[in-house]
């Protein structure tokens, strides 16, 4: 009986079928390329809109933009309350812009897909930013709002 007992599991295992792994599916390159020029999305934002609630930001000089529709607050470590700033909206093929003038300078913010590391930590976004404000550029990445 004992031997009866330890030979019905090897039975059991040689009389399963036995089927080849099947690969994983990589993303087809449209589906990446939807992935990465739309990057992470605040609740409600769909893949198919373009960034409504997001922030850019940069270092060398510190700066952050978070934005809202057509709504930017511009932040620096040396002005934490930020100078808020409405422009003009517009799509860009994978990102927007959003332009106008404030207190007699002109700005701009574009935000659109593409690689990017924030220069100072190991963290990478899949939004790259530039912030003009007046004379003075700025460069950083971009992330959909958390």
């Amino acid at each position: 009986m004992k031997s009866a007992t330890a030979v019905l599991p090897l039975l059991l295992v040689a009389c399963t079928a036995s089927q080849p792994p099947t690969p994983p599916i990589a993303p087809s390159p449209a589906s990446a390329a939807q992935e990465r020029s739309m990057a992470k999305r605040a609740p409600g934002q769909e893949p198919s809109a373009p960034l409504q609630i997001f922030r850019a930001f940069g270092t060398e000089p510190f700066w952050n933009v978070n934005v809202e529709g057509d709504t930017m607050t511009w932040t620096t470590p040396e002005d934490q309350v930020g100078v808020v700033m409405k422009g003009l909206r517009r799509s860009l093929d994978g990102g927007v812009e959003i332009s106008g003038s404030h207190a007699g300078k002109a700005f701009v913010l574009t935000v659109t897909a593409g690689d990017c590391n924030d220069g100072m930590s190991d963290n990478r976004y899949t939004l790259v930013s530039a912030f003009r404000y007046g004379e003075i550029d700025y460069k950083g990445c971009g992330e959909a709002a958390k």
